[in-house]
């Protein structure tokens, strides 16, 4: 989940790590590796297709195989798992925050994340960088003939460190 909702019990039981188990109706089945918590309980991720109508295709969150204890619902009919769409409950609107990546997906976002905030990080340390020599050129107008205008210099540029 990408917002502020995975505290929700619902969204709690969805978000995890999934792996392939088997397949349904013509696409792979996924099942939530137990986690550890004592009140673990089995999560699929499955197609179902239209033969109980349209209303009932698409991907599902639930505890089992076209079970009755559902989570949530997309209409998606691809052969992969759809990011985004998910409604939650199965019938109410779709929650924007719930997102389904695989690892790898995840992993290159957690490094795009990464590598955009340092690329802010060094613009942000660049133009501090600059600022302190135009002040120390400004301070020493041209001084840096001498020893004592180099050493003043330094002395302003030993500061930033």
């Amino acid at each position: 989940s990408k917002g502020n909702d995975a505290g929700e019990v619902v969204v709690r039981t969805l978000i995890g790590e999934f792996v392939e188990h088997g397949s349904n109706h013509g696409r792979k089945v996924y099942k939530k590796v137990a986690d550890g918590a004592a009140e673990s309980v089995d999560v699929f991720l499955y197609y179902w297709d239209g033969r109980d109508g349209p209303t009932f295709q698409g991907w599902w969150f639930g505890n089992k195989l076209g079970g009755t204890q559902v989570w949530s619902h997309n209409q998606n009919d691809g052969m992969l798992p759809p990011p985004s769409g998910w409604k939650i409950p199965w019938d109410g609107v779709v929650r924007p925050t719930l997102l389904v990546e695989s690892k790898s997906q995840q992993q290159r976002s957690a490094a795009y994340e990464k590598f955009t905030m340092m690329t802010h990080e060094v613009k942000v340390a660049s133009l501090a960088a600059r600022r302190t020599l135009d002040e120390a050129r400004t301070a020493h107008d041209g001084a840096y003939q001498s020893v004592e205008g180099l050493q003043a210099a330094e002395t302003i540029l030993s500061a930033q460190s």
